[in-house]
């Protein structure tokens, strides 16, 4: 386990060296578990002659220690005020007592994957700490961010609306107390929410001051890595996000296994990229309870993964049915209607997310393919009105990816009739100026073998036994085809086959 702060020592007596550096060795090379109980050992040792020796060593634990073992949260308190010489007041310590029990309660539940519980427990302990009385929130303040993080983590994971809010409690109040590690930790997990949203400039005030707080956190930067990572996506800016994503994989993922898929299929380029994320997505899913998959943050992040690879959504009828209100599941059902031509389905699917109040990313995504299915039924003023709001929004948050969600044709003709430019970056990346001959390095001979057989009359089973490859192979390269093609039928990938000039010859 990653310690939260860097050292140990504050005595200057010979035991207390000792102390420290037995302490320290056993933390790092034998883990916290086996470092605490040297602790308890020395308690009586050095509590009333050097107690900031054990205070140094207390810091060192990791917040998961702090909430197994709650009596380190007092022991805090009466070792601060053993080095300021002040008395210990006398006060009922029941608020601090309900407070960690329930804090015990949501860090096992969201472990076990119980996620409505864990944020059930979490929004009462906040409701009791927010009517707690003034004298008993400043005997408290302290120990908060070590409770809070872990209610704010609980939060976020089951898509509370009020994680945000209780993230940057915690970074304020971890900040007024001198707990650097815990609020980088809050500012790094805020990021996060705030990319994911689409809220750009706030997810990049919050990576400012995370990476402005010079503490290592290690495990705990994964979702500034991430924030990173997706904002440079967003502005199709792939190679920082390849950085960023390779810094992220280098830590335990942890808790944001599923995020951490989402942004690794968005940067897929290759056949073999698609096949690496596919992969560890059955892996992940397979290794994590079922509870963990089809409810809160994970079950959207999961979606949302499917759709970048271009895999069909899952029928599992009880994943369906926690994603069933989603606002991001809309739009993935809006976006496949558009694309097999059911436009008037594909404006039902967009309405319930075209509100202002929707995250900007899941809103540009709706007004865009809410512009593109206006102008193909004809309405061709009111897709231009949709697609200006579309692109005014996109540009303001960097959201240049979103322009990818529909074909690049209606995209052009729509910029076009609105008299909007788009940025040179989203011209090469959505639409690049070449003709499709030119495109064809970007295939596979696999794939190319493939597209020409599409224009034959063998039936696919025909084509993979042609092939010499299974059945399942060859579903996985016909996904990759019609993705860099931008189609979603074999017709259509016959007809850009011709095109192409690809034909039996090109095997």
């Amino acid at each position: 386990m990653t310690p939260i702060v860097g050292s140990v020592g504050g005595g200057d007596s010979e035991r207390a060296t000792r102390f420290t550096s037995l302490y320290a060795s056993t933390f790092h090379t034998r883990g916290w578990r086996e470092a605490q109980p040297l602790i308890e050992k020395h308690w009586h040792e050095f509590a009333l002659t050097e107690p900031e020796v054990l205070l140094d060593a207390i810091k060192m634990l990791p917040s998961e220690a702090l909430i197994e073992n709650p009596t380190w949260l007092i022991g805090v308190d009466q070792l601060r005020r053993a080095v300021v010489g002040t008395a210990p007041p006398r006060s009922d310590p029941g608020l601090m007592e309900y407070l960690i029990a329930a804090t015990r309660r949501i860090v096992s539940s969201r472990a076990a994957g119980r996620l409505p519980g864990a944020v059930a427990v979490a929004v009462e302990a906040h409701r009791a700490l927010r009517s707690a009385e003034s004298n008993d929130l400043a005997r408290l303040k302290s120990t908060l961010p070590h409770l809070t993080i872990q209610w704010s983590r609980a939060m976020d994971a089951g898509d509370h609306p009020a994680a945000i809010e209780l993230y940057e409690d915690t970074y304020e109040t971890a900040l007024l107390f001198d707990q650097s590690e815990l609020a980088r930790r809050a500012a790094s997990s805020l990021a996060w929410m705030y990319a994911e949203q689409g809220h750009t400039h706030e997810a990049r005030s919050w990576l400012d001051r995370g990476r402005a707080i010079d503490v290592s956190a290690d495990r705990y930067d994964v979702p500034m890595h991430l924030a990173a990572a997706l904002l440079a996506i967003d502005s199709l800016q792939r190679d920082e996000a390849r950085a960023q994503v390779a810094s992220a994989l280098h830590l335990p993922v942890d808790e944001y296994w599923a995020a951490t898929l989402w942004v690794r299929s968005l940067l897929c380029d290759s056949a073999e990229d698609l096949a690496h994320v596919e992969l560890d997505l059955v892996g992940e899913v397979l290794s994590h309870p079922d509870e963990l998959t089809n409810s809160g943050a994970n079950a959207r992040y999961l979606e949302l993964t499917r759709w970048a690879l271009n895999m069909p959504p899952t029928t599992h009828g009880a994943e369906a049915a926690a994603l069933e209100h989603n606002a991001a599941r809309d739009l993935i059902a809006a976006e496949t209607a558009y694309r097999q031509g059911s436009f008037s389905d594909a404006l039902r699917r967009c309405a319930p997310v075209l509100a202002e109040t929707t995250a900007p990313r899941i809103r540009a995504g709706a007004l865009l393919v809410t512009a593109a299915s206006r102008f193909r039924l004809g309405r061709i003023n009111s897709g231009v009105d949709a697609f200006r709001q579309a692109q005014a929004l996109a540009e303001h948050e960097s959201l240049l990816l979103t322009f990818s969600l529909i074909d690049s044709s209606d995209l052009h003709e729509l910029a076009r009739l609105s008299s909007r430019e788009l940025r040179p970056v989203v011209r090469d990346f959505i639409y690049p100026l070449n003709t499709p001959r030119q495109r064809i390095p970007s295939l596979s001979r696999r794939e190319r073998q493939v597209l020409g057989l599409l224009s034959t009359e063998l039936s696919n089973a025909e084509i993979a036994e042609h092939l010499f490859v299974t059945s399942n192979t060859l579903k996985s390269t016909l996904r990759n085809v019609y993705r860099k093609l931008e189609v979603h039928d074999r017709q259509s990938a016959s007809e850009l086959a011709r095109l192409m000039g690809i034909d039996r010859g090109d095997e």
